[in-house]
C-alpha cells in the first residue's frame, strides 16, 4: 500500500475513531469521570478534522470557511485532552473558557487570514504553530503531574510518562510541519512531500501508543486509589493505622527531629450514649477538621487509629514547636464549635507527647511513650498536654 497522504489520513482516522469508541465505552461504564468523556470527545473531534482534511486534500490551501472549520476541530481536540487531564489530576478550577478559546484560535486565524488575502504559506504556518502550542500545553499539564500525584505515592507513573512523550512528539510534528510549510514557500518539492509523509507516519504510530498509554493511566490511578483507600480512614479522611505506619517508616529515616502526639477526646463515650453513633461520628469528623487546621499541612502526618484516638506525627519539629502545636490543638478543641442536632457540645481533648529516640527505626516505641503521656494527661484532670521524654 503506497504511503500517500490520503492513505495516511484514513489510517489516522481509524486509529482516532477507535480511541473515541474505547473512551466512550469507558465513560458509559463510569459516568462519574468527566475526563473519560472529554478524552472521547477529543478523539471524535480529531477524527472529524482528519475527515475534513481528506475531503479538502485536492486543494493545497482550502477555502477560508472550510479550512477554518477543519482547523477548529483539530484545535478543540487537544483543548479537550487538556481539560480531561486537569479533571484526571483533580485540578480546580478546570478553566473551560480559556481552553475553548485556545482551541478555536487556529481555525479562526486560518479563516481570517485567508479571507483577508494574507500569504497562504504564512497563514498555514502560523495555524500549525498554534496547534503545536496547544499540544505543548497538553505536554506541560502531563509532565507537571509526573511524580506529584498524591494517589501514586512512591511509584513512577509509567503510562503517564509515555503519554507525555507522545504528546510532546505530536507538538514537535506540528512544529516541523509549520517550518516545512514556511520554508517550502508554496513549492511542491520532493523534500516537502517527504516531510509531510514522515510526520503523518509518526502521527499514526503515536496515535496507537498514546491511546493505549492513556488507558494505562486509568489503570495506574485505579490501582493507586485502591492502595490509598486501604490506608485511609473513611470517616475522617485521615490515615488509618496502616497508613500511619507506612508514612512513619519513610519519615523516621529522615526529617528529624520528629514529634509524636496521641490525642484522645475526653469522655467521648458520653457523647455516643447521648447522641448516638451518628452524633459521635459528626464530632470525630469535626475534630479531624480541627487537626488539619492546626497542624502544618506540609510537615504533619495525621491518622485516626481507633475510636476517638488520633495520632499526629510532626517532622522538623523541635520540642518547643511540638508543644506549641499540641497546646494550640487543645485550645482549638476547647473553644471549638461542635454542633450535634442543633446543640453545641462542650468538648475537650487530652494529648500525650513524645519524641522518637535517635536510634528508633519503628514508630512503636514513641507511640508507647506518647500513650503513657496520654494516660498521665487523663489522670491529671484531662484537657491538658503531657510530655514523656525519650526512654
Amino acid at each position: 500500500m503506497p504511503l500517500d497522504p490520503d492513505t495516511l489520513l484514513a489510517s489516522s482516522m481509524f486509529i482516532n475513531a477507535s480511541g473515541a469508541i474505547v473512551f466512550s465505552l469507558f465513560w458509559l461504564a463510569d459516568r462519574r469521570l468527566p475526563e473519560l468523556a472529554l478524552w472521547a470527545v477529543g478523539y471524535v473531534l480529531l477524527t472529524l478534522g482528519l475527515l475534513g482534511m481528506m475531503f479538502l486534500s485536492a486543494a493545497r490551501y482550502p477555502p477560508a470557511l472550510e479550512g477554518g472549520a477543519v482547523f477548529v476541530l483539530c484545535g478543540l481536540s487537544p483543548a479537550c485532552f487538556w481539560l480531561g487531564t486537569r479533571y484526571f489530576d483533580r485540578i480546580r478550577p478546570v478553566r473551560w473558557g480559556p481552553a475553548l478559546v485556545a482551541g478555536v484560535a487556529p481555525g479562526l486565524h486560518y479563516a481570517v487570514g485567508m479571507t483577508l488575502g494574507w500569504p497562504p504559506t504564512s497563514v498555514v504556518s502560523v495555524t500549525l504553530l498554534l496547534l503545536a502550542v496547544l499540544y505543548a500545553l497538553d505536554t506541560h499539564v502531563l509532565v507537571r503531574g509526573i511524580g506529584r500525584d498524591p494517589a501514586l505515592p512512591g511509584s513512577w507513573p509509567v503510562s503517564r510518562t509515555v503519554v507525555a512523550a507522545c504528546v510532546a512528539l505530536y507538538c514537535l510534528s506540528f512544529l516541523v510541519s509549520a517550518l516545512v510549510t514556511w520554508w517550502g514557500g508554496g513549492s511542491e518539492s520532493d523534500a516537502e512531500a517527504a516531510s509531510v509523509v514522515i510526520v503523518s507516519v509518526v502521527d499514526n504510530l503515536l496515535g496507537v501508543i498514546s491511546c493505549i498509554a492513556t488507558a494505562g493511566m486509568l489503570w495506574e490511578r485505579a490501582r493507586a486509589d485502591l492502595a490509598r483507600d486501604a490506608r485511609i480512614d473513611p470517616l475522617t479522611g485521615l490515615f488509618n493505622r496502616r497508613g500511619l505506619q507506612d508514612g512513619a517508616r519513610r519519615w523516621l529515616t529522615r526529617n528529624r527531629p520528629l514529634a509524636v502526639m496521641i490525642a484522645d477526646l475526653d469522655r467521648f463515650k458520653r457523647i455516643n450514649d447521648a447522641h448516638g453513633h451518628a452524633g459521635g461520628d459528626l464530632v470525630l469528623a469535626t475534630f479531624a477538621h480541627l487537626i488539619r487546621d492546626v497542624c502544618p499541612a506540609e510537615d504533619s502526618l495525621l491518622a485516626r487509629i481507633g475510636g476517638e484516638e488520633f495520632v499526629i506525627l510532626l517532622r522538623h519539629a523541635d520540642p518547643d514547636a511540638a508543644r506549641g502545636v499540641a497546646d494550640r490543638l487543645r485550645r482549638a478543641v476547647e473553644n471549638g464549635s461542635f454542633l450535634v442536632g442543633g446543640e453545641r457540645l462542650a468538648i475537650t481533648v487530652s494529648i500525650g507527647l513524645a519524641f522518637p529516640a535517635a536510634d528508633d527505626t519503628d514508630l512503636t516505641p514513641a507511640l508507647e511513650r506518647a500513650d503513657r503521656a496520654l494516660y498521665a494527661a487523663k489522670h491529671g484532670g484531662r484537657n491538658r498536654v503531657e510530655e514523656l521524654a525519650e526512654a
